[in-house]
């Protein structure tokens, strides 16, 4: 349930996402599905496109500036409607305790740590998108993650820790677009994401593609924190033989 849309920004977007928000939810509810907790949104100045934080009181949904104005702002809230919905369930990969379980048996350097907490976000969000693909974005959906590996290939590899972490995020994007039938194993895509892999020295994209693609729709915390120590492994592997140390 929509409680209010307030801009932080003083601009005139408000309306607008509360349209499309209403829209979202019509759609969802098609599928039975619909968040059960007060949401309020705030249209704020923000470096990514939006991002919810989740009481047992309600959500609070904040949204950038220049969303409003955005063609994907449907996209935006479905799968911000989708981590919420995955909250109220008690979903393993966004229940609090069995976050707290994984991270505190991590044993990764600082750097590893980071790209495994982006790994980790990658796995919310496939379960986030599961949900909201149901809202009916396939149409749109390719074009956005197409971006989204071209420019993990254009970005600056680094160290060991952010090529495994560039090698994830392009994994991902190819593993969601895989999971909801939208990627050819002949897609040009595989080439853009492997010839990165290449360039850093590595060769990990496709298993983590496999790896996001396949995640169980609904595991149980136990196998769900398994498939955590494979993710925290590929991680290693990618990052080479000084990247290795005791997980788990």
């Amino acid at each position: 349930m929509l409680t209010a849309v307030v801009d932080r920004t003083r601009g005139d977007g408000a309306d607008r996402v509360r349209q499309v928000f209403e829209d979202v939810e019509r759609r969802l509810a098609r599928h039975r599905v619909r968040v059960e907790r007060p949401v309020s949104v705030e249209i704020v100045r923000l470096p990514i496109m939006g991002a919810t934080t989740s009481k047992p009181s309600g959500h609070t949904l904040y949204v950038s500036a220049g969303a409003p104005d955005s063609d994907m702002l449907d996209g935006l809230l479905a799968h911000e409607m989708g981590h919420m919905l995955l909250t109220e369930s008690g979903h393993p990969s966004h229940a609090p305790r069995v976050i707290q379980r994984i991270w505190r048996s991590v044993r990764l350097p600082d750097r590893g740590r980071e790209a495994f907490g982006q790994a980790y976000n990658h796995v919310q969000d496939i379960y986030a998108d599961d949900l909201a693909f149901l809202a009916d974005l396939q149409d749109r959906a390719y074009g956005f993650f197409a971006n989204w590996i071209r420019g993990n290939a254009a970005s600056n590899p680094g160290d060991r820790w952010k090529r495994a972490g560039l090698s994830a995020s392009s994994g991902f994007a190819l593993g969601n677009l895989a999971r909801h039938g939208l990627l050819d194993e002949d897609d040009d895509l595989w080439i853009v994401a492997r010839d990165a892999d290449r360039k850093a020295g590595i060769s990990t994209v496709d298993r983590y593609a496999s790896f996001y693609a396949v995640l169980p729709k609904d595991p149980g915390a136990d196998p769900f924190v398994s498939s955590m120590e494979e993710l925290v492994r590929l991680l290693e592997t990618s990052a080479g033989p000084r990247g290795k140390s005791r997980t788990f």
